[in-house]
């Protein structure tokens, strides 16, 4: 029975110590994706974009304004100011499964010399190997 027990206790840890390197190493995949996003945002990619935008993606401006991944593309395009432009001030992934996650930041962006500071959530999902931003959101902060 001890034995019993005792290979029972080292299953559950063994599990939760490959649960964490798992949810390491997909925080990482995110974390590399976002930047290679924000690269694709400087550079006016759109061929990148497309990619890495799922279909059905929409984004929830502070304003309450839902755009498509076309519209919010052609944003990008236009440099228009972007929660993608800047490094976050603050990032926290969720991780669900090896093929869903999503992240809650904060990022700070420079209007002139107003600093707006923004809440946003993203749904990140890996379609065919590859991960696509399903949704995002965002939240103007009162200072």
């Amino acid at each position: 029975m001890k034995n019993t027990i005792g290979l029972l206790i080292i299953l559950i840890f063994a599990s939760t110590i490959f649960s964490q390197v798992q949810n390491t190493k997909i925080e990482r995949e995110i974390v590399e994706f976002r930047t290679k996003i924000r690269e694709a945002v400087k550079a006016k990619d759109r061929k990148s974009l497309e990619k890495f935008f799922a279909d059905g993606f929409t984004h929830t401006h502070a304003s309450g304004k839902v755009d498509g991944k076309t519209v919010r593309i052609e944003f990008f395009l236009k440099g228009g100011k972007t929660i993608e432009d800047v490094e976050p001030n603050e990032i926290r992934i969720n991780v669900f499964n090896k093929n869903l996650a999503s992240v809650i930041a904060k990022t700070t962006l420079l209007y002139g010399t107003d600093k707006r500071t923004f809440q946003w959530t993203g749904v990140f999902f890996k379609h065919k190997g590859k991960w696509q931003v399903i949704t995002t959101h965002a939240t103007l902060l009162r200072n």
